[in-house]
């Protein structure tokens, strides 16, 4: 296989926008299976490198592959992989080619074309599964460049633009908010009531943060122990949630209690007892867990889940603005990226160009008289030379990296380059 006809990205995946929950399930990937999985299209011949990005919201397989049939044999690969349905895989997923393949990787690893707008954990994702592919042998120059490429227009976007920097879950902000209040959380006592994907996901962002030992309260003492265990806190038992207020200075509730489970008059018997010293209350339940009048008492600062949506809200507009800037750094790499395979493609077409030019020359030399076939040869050769001259001129000298990458592809297309590779 050539390198220009190596040079064709190809793309097929399923993801959240095109895909339901029950399709990506199937089509997801673990660890092992895409290590299997590129170890099988390799051998098989489907491709000649690729990649394979599989998180909860996305399974997308990038590849170099022989010809323009890569879609119908990815996904009949898919198909015959997970016993699904072809045409049905074939009507959920989505495809690209070329220079789309590789701007949408990019803006994959911008956090661009996540559920949650500049998300950053996509970043690892894409990181880990050229990993994966190394390790796979599935990946050389321009796989590794495309995913290289990736990573860096990525970590640009999160280091040029405020695309990542504002919390979108009200777990998030509400961390942000003990942190403004408090700083340091390192030497603060936190209590966690509910142990349900809310509470779990602060109490997990407490202990990231340094906080030592959460008491976690729910009033199923297993699920209590389980997320204790997890986050190397303390479990205390339903009847005992009054006596832990007092020792808190941050108290997080999150629980489907029909009632208030923090009254005005609790809170005030806790600051007593605490001699003043602030507590930060945030209530992420509806309905609420904290009775609106806390917020009346004396250095306590309390905040709903309303209050911590509205900024959820504000930070999704904030972030929002900052997408343009984004989507020019992933510009500004793409270009980069495909001008290098441009250049990369450039060199075996126009050898492979000349070549075919050759093989016609000899063709039409056959039938010429054997006197007249050398003085003939060298009139073909000075016409072909200057039949190529230009092209070549204007292949080579191409400003545009995704319009040479279009030249290069158009002329193996017409000289039909790419049948004896």
């Amino acid at each position: 296989m050539s390198i220009s006809q190596e040079a064709r990205l190809a793309l097929l995946g399923w993801s959240f926008r095109g895909a339901g929950v029950s399709v990506r399930e199937r089509v997801a990937f673990t660890a092992d299976e895409i290590r299997e999985a590129l170890t099988s299209l390799l051998s098989n011949g489907v491709i000649s490198e690729g990649v394979i990005v599989s998180t909860c919201h996305r399974s997308e397989i990038y590849s170099l592959a022989a010809d323009e049939g890569a879609r119908w044999q990815l996904t009949r690969f898919v198909s015959e992989w997970r016993g699904l349905d072809q045409a049905e895989l074939e009507g959920s997923s989505f495809y690209r080619a070329g220079g789309d393949a590789a701007r949408h990787l990019f803006r994959v690893a911008a956090g661009l074309d996540s559920l949650a707008l500049g998300e950053s954990e996509v970043l690892g994702q894409v990181r880990q599964a050229l990993s994966l592919a190394r390790e796979s042998g599935s990946t050389r120059a321009v796989m590794h460049r495309l995913f290289e490429s990736a990573v860096a227009a990525g970590k640009r976007v999160r280091a040029e633009t405020e695309i990542a920097r504002h919390p979108l879950s009200v777990s998030s902000i509400g961390f942000e908010l003990a942190m403004k209040v408090f700083g340091d959380l390192s030497q603060r006592r936190v209590l966690v009531i509910g142990a349900g994907e809310t509470g779990s996901l602060f109490a997990r962002h407490a202990v990231e943060a340094g906080v030592r030992g959460p008491v976690i309260v729910n009033r199923t003492a297993s699920r209590a122990q389980e997320l204790a265990a997890s986050v190397h806190g303390r479990a205390v038992d339903w009847d005992g949630l009054a006596g832990e207020i007092p020792q808190a200075d941050v108290v997080v509730s999150a629980t489907s209690s029909p009632e208030p489970l923090v009254r005005r008059s609790a809170v005030e018997a806790a600051m007593r007892e605490r001699r003043g010293r602030p507590m930060l209350f945030l209530d992420l339940a509806v309905p609420h867990d904290i009775a609106p009048d806390v917020s009346e008492v004396y250095n306590v600062f309390s905040y709903s889940i309303d209050d911590l949506e509205e900024v959820a809200n504000e930070n999704r507009a904030r972030r929002a603005r900052e997408v343009p800037h984004a989507e020019k750094i992933v510009e500004e790499e793409l270009e980069n990226y495909l001008g290098w395979l441009g250049n990369l493609s450039v060199v075996p077409t126009v050898t492979q160009w000349r070549r075919r030019l050759e093989e016609l020359r000899d063709l039409e030399l056959a039938r010429a008289p054997a006197a007249e076939r050398e003085r003939l040869k060298g009139l073909l050769d000075a016409f072909s030379a200057r039949i190529l001259h230009e092209p070549m001129k204007r292949l080579k000298g191409e400003g545009d990296p995704a319009r040479k990458l279009d030249r290069v592809e158009a002329v193996r297309h017409l000289f039909d380059l790419d049948r004896d590779s």
